[in-house]
């Protein structure tokens, strides 16, 4: 922990290579015991360390406030070159219109500057005509630059969520597979933000998520809501936090909406404790919801004790109809997924070949087949694949229909890719190939 403390560690964090350079020089005056040189320097290593921030905002992010604040301080350096006015509102600007600086930071560099300026300029009435600031001041100063502005990412604009919204758009055709996705942000911008930024941060994706209906937010939602799962699962606790202390804010979803509706149904069923923590009217509404859509109620995971119990309940629910229901693509696929990080797939696996075994035409017994089978071939285990078997040859519904020969040809070769030799197919006569 002592360690962990010293300024020596937190120059490894310095975020710009430049001014970890810089700053060198600073930390040497300061071991030398030239405290008046160490502060005139450190003043000028923050100066160069924001606008260093500020050009990679505006190369890098295309950020229009730092874009405008670069332009405003070149004008100032050009119209009075040997004035350093400029310093004062580089920091001003930065201060009113980024996120770069919170209060404390603001105060400290205020206090530095007063600093550097009784360290760097004469007094002409004092017998002492330049102040030497104590080891303790200076050590005071180093270590509130480190925390509050050179070991910080730049991604503190106030213009954050647009950049980062412009970028999700970007990325969403090539970035396809989730490990893909999540280690692009994490690099780029999860890693690099601080507390307040990440918090609000997730109230803007929330909104956009599961609030927001113009046309934009409609055509990117999706990669929003991706982006707002891996933002939560990075700090599920806080994040909880956050929505229990404000549920009238978490609570105001737009849940007449098709695409919103499914997406807050999904984020809830992959982390059921968000549902306990909305307002007792959001849940109300949900649980109706549920209860006149069958597609709802089968990704509505949130509802029932534990994944198993669920599929018990949709089990139960299309026994229950006269022409039972169907999985959605992508209820089966949720299903499929929380069954997998709950460790019990082979439920959800049993669940299908249930399913497929009671299929009550040939029309039924094809689509069942493909969606339930074929698709997850590669997940069956021996003895799953012997109750497909099964179900082939003692329902005339599966093994009479016209597809059945070349399902079955489709069958043999699932089966022989994992278990050649191991199930003996002419023991079931009525699985014709």
């Amino acid at each position: 922990m002592y360690y962990n403390e010293s300024i020596e560690y937190k120059i490894e964090s310095i975020y710009h290579t430049k001014t970890k350079e810089y700053f060198n020089e600073v930390f040497s005056s300061y071991n030398n015991g030239n405290f008046r040189s160490a502060m005139v320097m450190l003043y000028s290593v923050v100066v160069c360390d924001l606008i260093y921030k500020l050009q990679e905002l505006s190369e890098r992010y295309n950020d229009s406030i730092a874009v405008s604040i670069l332009a405003k301080i070149r004008e100032e350096q050009k119209q009075n070159p040997s004035n350093s006015k400029w310093e004062s509102t580089l920091i001003t600007e930065i201060k009113e219109r980024t996120n770069l600086l919170e209060t404390q930071d603001a105060l400290n560099i205020d206090y530095l500057r007063n600093h550097r300026h009784l360290s760097a300029h004469p007094v002409l009435d004092k017998l002492d005509m330049l102040v030497t600031p104590n080891k303790e001041t200076v050590r005071a100063n180093i270590t509130n630059m480190l925390e509050g502005i050179l070991c910080k990412s730049p991604l503190l604009s106030k213009k954050f969520i647009s950049t980062f919204l412009e970028d999700l758009v970007s990325v969403k055709d090539q970035l396809v597979k989730d490990n893909e996705f999540e280690n692009y942000l994490n690099s780029k911008y999860l890693s690099k933000i601080n507390k307040p930024t990440e918090e609000k941060l997730f109230r803007d994706l929330w909104k956009f998520s599961f609030r927001l209906d113009d046309v934009q937010t409609t055509e990117n939602r999706d990669v929003i809501f991706r982006a707002l799962l891996v933002l939560y699962n990075k700090d599920k606790v806080s994040f909880n936090s956050i929505i229990d202390s404000d549920k009238n804010y978490f609570s105001h979803i737009k849940l007449q909406n098709e695409n919103i509706l499914n997406l807050i149904v999904e984020f809830m069923s992959l982390f059921p404790e968000v549902y306990n923590l909305l307002e007792e009217s959001t849940k109300l509404i949900l649980n109706n919801k549920a209860t006149h859509d069958f597609d709802i109620f089968t990704k509505s995971i949130f509802l029932s004790a534990s994944i198993s119990n669920h599929l018990e309940a949709i089990k139960s629910r299309m026994d229950d109809t006269l022409i039972p229901e169907r999985l959605s693509d992508s209820g089966r696929k949720l299903l499929f997924k929380v069954s997998q990080e709950n460790g019990v797939a082979t439920k959800f696996l049993d669940f299908l070949i249930y399913i497929f075994s009671v299929s009550q035409s040939y029309d039924r017994a094809d689509l069942n087949f493909h969606e339930y089978i074929s698709l997850y071939g590669d997940f069956f285990s021996k003895e799953q694949f012997i109750k497909i078997l099964e179900a082939i040859n003692e329902n005339t519904q599966i093994h009479q229909r016209r597809q059945a020969w070349q399902d079955n040809n489709i069958l043999k070769e699932l089966i022989n890719k994992k278990f050649q030799g191991e199930i003996h197919l002419d023991s079931y006569t009525n699985v014709r190939m």
